[in-house]
């Protein structure tokens, strides 16, 4: 998927998370967070780049970055 807003990036994130039924409290767990400020985030959907990785690396999940 080509995803050109972290508001589509955080997206297919859930829809991966909803595909491998990881919960919201399952992610705040392996990041140390808690559950309320990792829903924030899905909420305001405006992290920092910093977020989005940690994210995706607590998932195993990559992001790719190809020109056009």
């Amino acid at each position: 998927m080509i995803c050109t807003t972290s508001k589509e990036i955080l997206a297919e994130i859930k829809k991966y998370m909803d595909l491998n039924d990881i919960p919201m409290k399952d992610l705040a767990a392996r990041m140390n967070k808690s559950q309320q400020s990792i829903s924030q985030i899905f909420q305001v959907a405006n992290p920092k780049i910093s977020t989005l990785l940690e994210i995706c690396d607590v998932l195993d999940l990559q992001i790719e970055i190809n020109s056009k």
